[in-house]
């Protein structure tokens, strides 16, 4: 087993490659009692199209695959759920589907062998048919017809579609009711056995546990599926053009005030030569800088009665950098100028820099008084890196104010996206 040291953190990561195939992350704090695992699969909603062995024949799948197998994945072989099991022990089992993975997760505070192992035992034996799949397509298609008709859903995936050509961020994690609809039996255990493979999963547990024990019972466990040969699946890469769709788009929806995103795209190509890690950390100070709660232009909107909400953040999506700020306002065109405008002279002080720079480290700091967020972060360190960064707050004490500017120099406010979300007109 390899401990990873988080240096100036005094804090340790347990890795161990399970059987040479499921990377298995844990962190022990003996001042709780409860334990975070999570199970997740490198298998998210726009992973429509792929590869298996090498070859170069694509097979595709309806989308909303993803997130219709989370569901399925529930059902035991007696006909109960893994939520009637885990509520035995009073503990609490859920999961979610994202863009880019599938993650099963689990609290428990007591009977944490039983816990897990049936974590893995629910999430590693299906137990489809097709009358399953038919009967579970009602219910999704219920709670997408709600989910999708909501103006914060349609919102987020409108600006989406002004940002992306050929990225399948642009579209429902779920599916459309017609992809949940033309959704087989056979499109399902295609995906199934191809990604939900040890050898394309990892696990994270946190909290009070013995790490030793803990990778032996997940061997253990391990050992006694039969599994499928792995056949190495690789989802498509879409190249996507750097240039936005649309930069200005309006909708209507039932919302009181105007809702408001803003976002700058930016090809990654032009950040060359700038470590990895440090650049997502130097946006996210730029971010919070120019548009975060305690930034100059946020006092100033709330001070003049212009915003009721502002919040920023930075992703990297793809091949590109989206900087994207979201406002709740009444006055949208007035807002939109200022935050335009803040784009333009993008900017951090030298007292500014090492202040943010100090609340990172004391967050990281704080972190560790929570096993879910810790969890959540090694999640987040994984599906990035692939591994779990061990120097986190080196990289933030070197960043530098020169190093800053030269990556402000580097992106193009040219190529805004702009949605707008107003209120419906009264007739």
């Amino acid at each position: 087993m390899k401990e990873i040291e988080l240096k100036g953190l005094k804090e340790t990561i347990y890795y161990e490659k399970v059987l040479n195939q499921m990377p298995l992350y844990m962190w022990k704090n003996e001042r709780v009692k409860g334990v975070y695992s999570a199970l997740c699969v490198h298998y998210g909603s726009i992973d429509q199209e792929f590869k298996l062995n090498g070859k170069n024949k694509y097979y595709k799948v309806p989308s909303g695959i993803a997130h219709f197998i989370e569901h399925l994945n529930f059902y035991e072989s007696d006909g109960s759920t893994a939520t009637d099991f885990y509520a035995k022990y009073g503990s609490e089992v859920n999961a979610f589907t994202t863009f880019d993975y599938t993650c099963y997760h689990l609290y428990a505070t007591n009977a944490i062998k039983e816990n897990v192992n049936h974590l893995l035992d629910f999430v590693l034996t299906p137990n489809f048919n097709k009358k399953m799949v038919n009967k579970e397509k009602n219910i999704i298609i219920e709670e997408l017809s709600m989910d999708q008709d909501l103006p914060d859903t349609k919102f987020f995936y409108t600006h989406y579609k002004n940002l992306f050509h050929k990225y399948k961020y642009s579209e429902f994690i779920t599916g459309t009711k017609e992809d949940v609809e033309s959704t087989t039996i056979e499109d399902i255990e295609l995906v199934y056995d191809n990604f939900y493979h040890p050898k394309n999963m990892f696990m994270v547990v946190t909290g009070n546990i013995d790490p030793y024990d803990m990778a032996k019972l997940v061997e253990e466990n391990l050992k006694k599926k039969k599994l499928p040969a792995y056949k190495n699946p690789k989802p498509k890469k879409y190249r996507e053009d750097s240039k936005i769709v649309n930069a200005y788009t309006e909708l209507e929806g039932n919302v009181e005030n105007a809702k408001v995103k803003i976002s700058v795209k930016t090809p990654l190509s032009v950040f060359k030569n700038v470590d990895e890690v440090e650049l997502r950390l130097m946006f996210s100070l730029i971010m919070n800088s120019n548009f975060g709660p305690t930034s100059d232009l946020k006092e100033d909107l709330m001070e003049k009665g212009l915003i009721n909400y502002m919040g920023a953040n930075r992703s990297f999506i793809g091949d590109y950098l989206i900087m994207t700020v979201t406002i709740e306002t009444k006055y949208p065109k007035d807002v939109i100028k200022e935050i335009k405008e803040q784009f333009k002279k993008l900017e951090m002080t030298e007292e500014n820099l090492r202040r943010k720079v100090n609340s990172n480290i004391a967050t990281l700091v704080l972190m560790f008084d929570d096993i879910m967020n810790v969890n959540s972060t090694i999640q987040d360190e994984v599906l990035t890196y692939g591994n779990v960064v061990d120097n986190l707050k080196e990289h933030l004490e070197n960043i530098t104010l020169e190093e800053i500017n030269k990556v402000i120099k580097k992106v193009d406010i040219k190529n805004m996206a702009v949605t707008v979300l107003n209120p419906k007109k009264t007739k």
